[in-house]
């Protein structure tokens, strides 16, 4: 009741949130949001991160050779192929070669301490190959050379790429420093099959029905 009017009166009601938050909840709620979509953020990242193959993050120049040994140096590790038509670019270079060992092992000085050895390869349907000057015991290596019915010693060979060996007549050859045996020679010899003289049996026997048959005739006739 009011001292001024004497009677009682109903003092306003204190307003209330109803479901709502003051500024400073509602800037911490976002806050909280905020931060927790910019952590869900970068976690998907690094997962997309993590799942991508080892190729996406490699140049196609900059593989890892599977086979490079241990204790290579720098080196170009290339085909036979690029050897056939190189140019001056690998003259006196070190490169590295994968091939097979074709031909005959030829003797390049009198006592025999090295050896001429001719690698192979086949690139698409076109064989290449390439003349390697290796010691005698480096030769000793190879159990097979490739031919018919056979398949050779592959080789792994390190060495010094000569476009014009001034020391073998100007020859296209590699010096070998180290060879390694990447897989030993096989031999497949051809197999005896009966099948392949079944069509030639069938007709020989068709030639002595119709000689039978004409003789037959023929002495009928007299």
């Amino acid at each position: 009741m009011s001292a001024l009017t004497g009677g009682w009166k109903r003092s306003a009601a204190a307003p209330k949130c109803d479901g709502c938050v003051c500024g400073n909840h509602a800037r911490g709620r976002w806050l909280v949001r905020s931060l927790a979509a910019a952590v869900a953020g970068a976690m998907l990242a690094i997962a997309c991160l993590v799942a991508l193959p080892s190729s996406a993050w490699a140049a196609d120049d900059n593989l890892v050779n599977p086979q490079q040994r241990p204790d290579s140096s720098f080196i170009y590790d290339t085909e036979i192929s690029a050897l056939s038509s190189a140019d001056t670019y690998y003259d006196g270079q070190t490169v590295q070669v994968v091939g097979e060992a074709v031909g005959d092992i030829i003797n390049v000085e009198i006592d025999g301490s090295y050896r001429w050895v001719n690698l192979s390869s086949e690139e698409q349907g076109v064989v290449y190959s390439v003349a390697v000057h290796m010691t005698d015991n480096a030769a000793d290596r190879i159990d097979t050379l490739g031919g018919y019915s056979t398949v050779g010693t592959t080789l792994q060979v390190r060495g010094t790429f000569h476009l014009v060996c001034p020391d073998h007549d100007g020859v296209t050859d590699i010096h070998a420093d180290v060879v390694s045996v990447v897989d030993p020679g096989t031999q497949h010899p051809d197999e005896f099959s009966w099948e392949g003289f079944i069509p030639g049996a069938i007709a020989v026997a068709i030639g002595f029905v119709l000689m039978f048959v004409f003789y037959r005739l023929r002495e009928r006739q007299r």
